[in-house]
């Protein structure tokens, strides 16, 4: 198994580029919010959102106190840090965002499926109530991670590991007991209503669907993906709570969580040329050719 200061620089390495592609894809978009005016761009921004605070949970938990000794630099945000913030809110935060990540990714499934639908309907729908619904997606696991802060999280220096570590009496099985079916429920809905929206391509000419349609395949694989690969690793963990394996799928996890937190902004630089060119455009980088995507807004027009 590597050494925990492996696995914290390996993830610097993928997460460092991906944090700042998050920084220039929101600033792209807001820079030119006429060019990316819709409801996906709101939904990708609530998304970054969401995201980066996700990652931060998870780098504090998980990463930068796995190569904090008593004596390192970062010591002092571990060593009196239970007396100026309530970590209990942190070992809520790691499980809720759980659900808003799943949720998030399953919404804005439903938004293209919608959209595809009757853009002239939906899409103005989508922009007024975006950023309410967002606010719902976050509050509803509240229902279920409040538990959280019934169980004192405590910060301890082990010895063995000369590291820190978050430690909760909450049995984990406790932790997985409502989000492990939501995960699982959630997970089939988002394929459900991405197969729903790649039938619906699949119905239009030729023509209009070559370009979306591989698009649209290649990002529907990667997320549904990446949702049923965290799931299946979360179910097993906690069927497997007191095996030795349990301690391997922990240590896979977070990969795969950033997996989910880190590949949005990558696959819309990927797939989306008008990103790449504004990009070119606000770094003065001179653009070599005018790319041009072809866009299926609905199926009524």
């Amino acid at each position: 198994m590597l050494s925990a200061k492996v696995v914290f620089y390996l993830s610097i390495c993928y997460s460092l580029p991906s944090i700042i592609l998050y920084c220039l894809t929101m600033t792209v978009i807001f820079k030119y919010g006429s060019t990316f005016n819709s409801s996906f761009f709101v939904l990708y921004l609530y998304d970054s959102l969401m995201n980066l605070f996700t990652y931060t949970v998870g780098f504090y938990m998980m990463r930068l106190n796995s190569v904090t000794c008593e004596n390192c630099g970062t010591a002092f945000l571990y060593k009196n840090a239970a007396d100026y913030f309530p970590m209990n809110f942190l070992t809520a935060m790691s499980y809720h965002m759980a659900y808003v990540q799943y949720s998030t990714t399953a919404l804005i499934s439903f938004n293209r499926m919608t959209v595809l639908w009757n853009y002239k309907f939906f899409e103005p729908l989508w922009k007024r109530f975006t950023w309410l619904i967002g606010f719902i997606v976050f509050a509803v696991p509240f229902m279920d991670t409040h538990r959280c802060f019934y169980y004192k999280t405590v910060i301890q220096y082990k010895n063995e590991t000369e590291s820190y570590a978050l430690v909760t009496p909450m049995p984990i099985s406790d932790n997985f007991e409502y989000l492990i079916p939501a995960m699982v429920i959630i997970t089939l809905m988002s394929v459900g209503v991405n197969v729903h929206s790649f039938v619906t391509l699949r119905q239009l000419k030729s023509q209009k669907r070559n370009h979306v349609e591989t698009n649209f395949i290649f990002i529907t694989v990667i997320t549904c993906f990446v949702q049923f690969l965290g799931c299946f690793l979360s179910v097993i963990r906690v069927m497997w709570a007191n095996n030795p394996i349990s301690g391997f799928l922990a240590s896979i996890l977070p990969f795969v969580s950033d997996s989910l937190t880190l590949v949005q902004p990558w696959l819309l630089c990927a797939f989306s040329t008008l990103m790449r060119k504004k990009m070119k455009e606000m770094m003065g980088i001179p653009s070599t050719k005018n790319g041009s995507v072809v866009i299926v807004r609905s199926v009524t027009n």
